[in-house]
Parts: structure tokens; sequence; C-alpha cells
């Protein structure tokens, strides 16, 4: 285990010290784009067999023994001070969210709750404004406006008004106001760590609870009766290992070597995947998506014009930092 770690971890320096060159900037940043555009679709196959909530957490767990097995000699320098912040990642950025995007599925279109992930850098923003005090100018408002009124319009005329999938299309929503939690207590908590260890810690204060939950479930029953549940464990183990922890890793080594207005921008990428495999598996996709799914990132795109909202938080906090020194 160490050995691998050893490995790692050279290799993540020889990242951190060299700019990437444009085609394997490109290259990674399509694989994140196919990697999170279809965790969607890879839901709802795991639905086919396990709970949301099985899911979630089994999601969790696979990325949490992958993530140790690559990084375990990192636990040496975890100091006492990320504890708590890792924890608000483990929760915020993992745990929550894995649970609510499936639970979406549920009820709703894989393709339409791949859409709303797209929110995420608009609440990053909104919080960056009331935690930072980020200022926002005109156009930056007019994006934010123009992703939720894309929100609403995909939601509403669809669901028609019915309270109980206005719940459901609510859920993907929360999930990225969580993900927007957890990329200011990135910023502001644990700026200074690699994003190995980050992904490390954080997954760790949830993987160890995550596994008692699997198997406090029906879990190993379902193993044993379903003829399918092999499969869709395997892919639930893709969502774990490949769409959580190295795609996390595989990010935050895009952001170095280019920029982190370069790396946001999967998200625009990453609705229109989704959007290809709701139509791949027969969703009912329409102009409605289409226009909505296009406010959304028309929106997203105004809010990035200034910068990146989580590149424009970390110059906020360290002005303030200096100013207070």
């Amino acid at each position: 285990m160490a050995n691998i770690g050893a490995v790692a971890n050279r290799y993540i320096c020889r990242v951190k010290e060299s700019k990437l060159n444009p085609a394997l900037a490109w290259g990674m940043f399509i694989v994140l784009a196919l990697i999170w555009g279809s965790s969607f679709i890879i839901m709802k196959r795991g639905l086919q067999s396990f709970s949301y909530s099985q899911i979630g957490m089994l999601r969790i767990a696979t990325a949490w023994v992958f993530t140790v097995l690559i990084a375990f000699p990192k636990f040496k320098t975890w100091r006492k001070k990320d504890t708590g912040p890792s924890a608000i990642v483990g929760y915020f950025g993992n745990a929550i969210p894995y649970i609510l995007f499936p639970l979406a599925v549920t009820k709703l279109d894989s393709s339409l709750v791949g859409i709303l992930n797209s929110l995420v850098p608009l609440f990053t923003l909104i919080i960056g404004v009331i935690w930072f005090k980020v200022i926002v100018k005109w156009i930056g408002i007019t994006g934010i406006l123009l992703g939720f009124a894309g929100a609403l319009w995909l939601l509403l005329p669809g669901i028609k008004l019915d309270p109980e999938l206005l719940g459901y299309g609510l859920y993907p929503i929360i999930a990225t106001l969580c993900y927007a939690l957890s990329i200011n207590t990135i910023n502001s908590k644990l700026s200074d760590l690699d994003s190995l260890s980050i992904t490390l810690y954080s997954t760790t204060t949830v993987g160890p609870l995550a596994i008692i939950y699997v198997f406090s479930t029906d879990f190993l029953n379902i193993m044993q009766t379903d003829p399918q549940a092999w499969v869709n464990l395997g892919y639930i183990a893709i969502l774990g290992i490949v769409g959580t922890s190295l795609a996390v890793i595989l990010f935050n080594y895009l952001i170095k070597g280019t920029s982190s207005l370069f790396a946001a921008s999967v998200t625009y990428a990453i609705p229109l995947v989704a959007l290809l495999w709701g139509i791949w598996d027969g969703e009912d996709v329409g102009l409605q998506h289409v226009t909505g799914m296009l406010l959304i990132l028309f929106g997203v795109y105004l809010v990035n014009l200034k910068g990146s909202p989580a590149d424009r938080i970390r110059k906020r906090r360290a002005q303030k930092k200096a100013a207070s020194q």
C-alpha cells in the first residue's frame, strides 16, 4: 500500500511542477466531461438493484477504499485543524449530494438531473458574496438570474406543478448548493493541501460510516438474490473510483496545469453529455430541455466572465488576509 502511495505522490509532484500542453489539457477536459456527464445515467442503472441511499453510500465507500490505497502515506501529514473542514467537504461535497442525486433520478430523467447539476458555479458565487464579500457586478447578477430561470423553465412545465415531483426537482438543486459549500470550504480552509490529501481526508470522514450503513441494509441479500446486482454494483464502483476519486484528482491537476477558469469550463460540457445519454436511453428529451440547459449555461458563462467563482473567492480571501496583517 505504501508503495502505491509513493508512486502516486511522485506522479503528483511531476504534474505540479509543469504546465500541461494544450492537447493533454483538452484531453483531460474531455475525459472529465465524459466521466461526470455519464454519472447520472450510471445512477439510473444502479437503481435497478439498489436504493438511492445504498448507491450514495456504496459510491463513497468505494471512493474511500481506492483513495486510501493510492494515498495511504498522506495520513501521516493529517493535521488536527484539517479534520473539521475535511468533514464538511466529506458530508457536503460527497455524502449528501451522492444521496440526493440518485434520489432525484428515482422520479426524474437522468438528463434533467444532469443539467441541473450545472448550477454549481452560481451557488458558489452566491456563497462567495455572503461569506467573503466577493463583489458581483450587474453582469454576474444577470448570470445568476438567467441560470435560475433556466432551472425553473426545466422544472415547472415538466412536472405540472405536482408538489411531489417539485420536491424531487429540488433535490439536485440542494445537492449543487452542498457542492458550493464544499468548494468554499476547500478555498477557505484547505487551500494549502494538495488534491489527493483533500480527497483522502474528506472521504475518510464518511467512508467507514458508509460501509457500516451499507451492511446494515439488505445489501447482502440483494447480492445473493438479484441476478443483475453484480453488474449494477460495478456501475456504482465506477461512480466511486472513477467519478469521485480519480475525477476529483484529475480536475485539480487540470486547475494546476492550466487555470481554474479553463477547468471550471467543464461545467458547460457535463449537461450536454448527460443530455446525450438521456436521448440514447429513450428519455423524453425535447426543446424544453435544450432551452433550459442553454439558459443555465449562458448564466454560468456570464458568472465566469470575471474569472471562475472559486478563483475569485480565493483572491478575495488572500486580499482580506493581506489586509489584516
